[in-house]
C-alpha cells in the first residue's frame, strides 16, 4: 500500500505516546492517531463518539501498538442522522484516499453504540468488525421517550416517536445488514445501567442479530452500572480487533 503522508499545515500533538495529526474536515474537527510500526495494511480503528473517554480500557492503546491507526470525527451534531452517516461516509473517503484501508474497525461506547450501529447498518461492506460497549440502540426508547438525548434524536430526524419506532433508521430495526455482511460484534453491557436501559436497546438488538442467524459475543457484568466502559484486561478485545483483520 502507499506510504501515507500527513499535510505539513496540520496540529499535532502527543497522545498515550503516540503522535496526533489534527484537522477539520467539513467543519468538523478531526484527527488521526499515527502507530509507531504501521502494520502495513493500513487497518484502523474509529472511536465514533468520546474518543477521550476510557482509551486505554476499551483497547484502543493496545490496537495503535499493533499498528492500527485510529481516527475520530467530531460529527456528534449530527446524531448519526442520515446527513451525519453521510459526513461520516465522506470522512471515510477521504482517510482510504490517504491510504488507510477500506474496511474500519468501529469502536462504539454509549452514544458511541448508536452511531456505530447506523453507520455499519448504512454501509456494512465498510465495516471489519465493531465492538460495542453499553450501547444506546434504540432511537425511539420507550424508557426514555422525553429525555433530552431522544428529544435530539427526534429533532435530527425530524421525525416523531412513533415514526422512528417502525423506521429503518432506528438501529434495532435494521440488523440485517449486520448479518449478511457477517460483520464479527463484540459487545459488554452492564447489567445495571441506569443511563442506557439494556430491556429497550441492547437486548433487543442481540435478539434480533441472532434470530436472524447473526452471533454476537457479549459480556454481561452483574452490578455494573453504565460506566466504566471497557474491561480490566483487554487481551480479549485485541484479539478481536485483529482476528477481524486477518479474516
Amino acid at each position: 500500500m502507499k506510504k501515507i503522508v500527513f499535510p505539513a499545515n496540520w496540529s499535532c500533538d502527543e497522545w498515550y505516546g503516540f503522535t496526533r495529526h489534527h484537522f477539520v474536515f467539513e467543519n468538523c474537527k478531526a484527527w488521526i492517531v499515527e502507530p509507531k510500526y504501521p502494520a502495513g495494511d493500513g487497518r484502523w480503528s474509529w472511536c465514533t463518539v468520546w474518543p477521550e473517554a476510557f482509551v486505554k480500557r476499551v483497547g484502543i492503546v493496545d490496537l495503535l501498538e499493533h499498528g492500527f491507526y485510529h481516527v475520530h470525527i467530531d460529527a456528534f451534531a449530527f446524531r448519526a442522522s442520515p446527513e451525519g452517516v453521510a459526513l461520516m461516509g465522506r470522512f471515510h473517503d477521504f482517510l482510504v484516499s490517504m491510504g488507510l484501508s477500506a474496511k474500519a474497525n468501529l469502536i462504539g461506547m454509549s452514544w458511541g453504540g448508536f452511531f456505530s450501529l447506523r453507520y455499519a447498518e448504512t454501509f456494512p461492506e465498510r465495516i471489519a468488525a465493531i465492538y460495542l460497549d453499553a450501547p444506546l440502540c434504540n432511537a425511539a426508547d420507550p424508557a426514555s421517550p422525553d429525555s433530552d438525548r431522544s428529544q435530539s434524536i427526534y429533532d435530527n430526524y425530524k421525525m416523531t416517536f412513533e415514526e422512528l419506532s417502525d423506521s429503518k433508521l432506528n438501529p434495532i430495526n435494521n440488523v440485517a445488514p449486520l448479518v449478511a455482511a457477517r460483520i464479527p460484534l463484540m459487545a459488554a453491557v452492564g447489567e445495571t445501567d441506569q443511563s442506557v436501559n439494556n430491556d429497550t436497546n441492547f437486548n433487543i438488538l442481540e435478539k434480533r442479530i441472532i434470530e436472524l442467524g447473526g452471533t454476537i459475543s457479549t459480556t454481561r457484568r452483574n452490578y455494573w452500572g453504565h460506566h466504566p466502559h471497557g474491561f480490566d484486561e483487554t487481551e480479549p478485545l485485541l484479539a478481536f480487533h485483529c482476528a477481524a483483520r486477518e479474516e
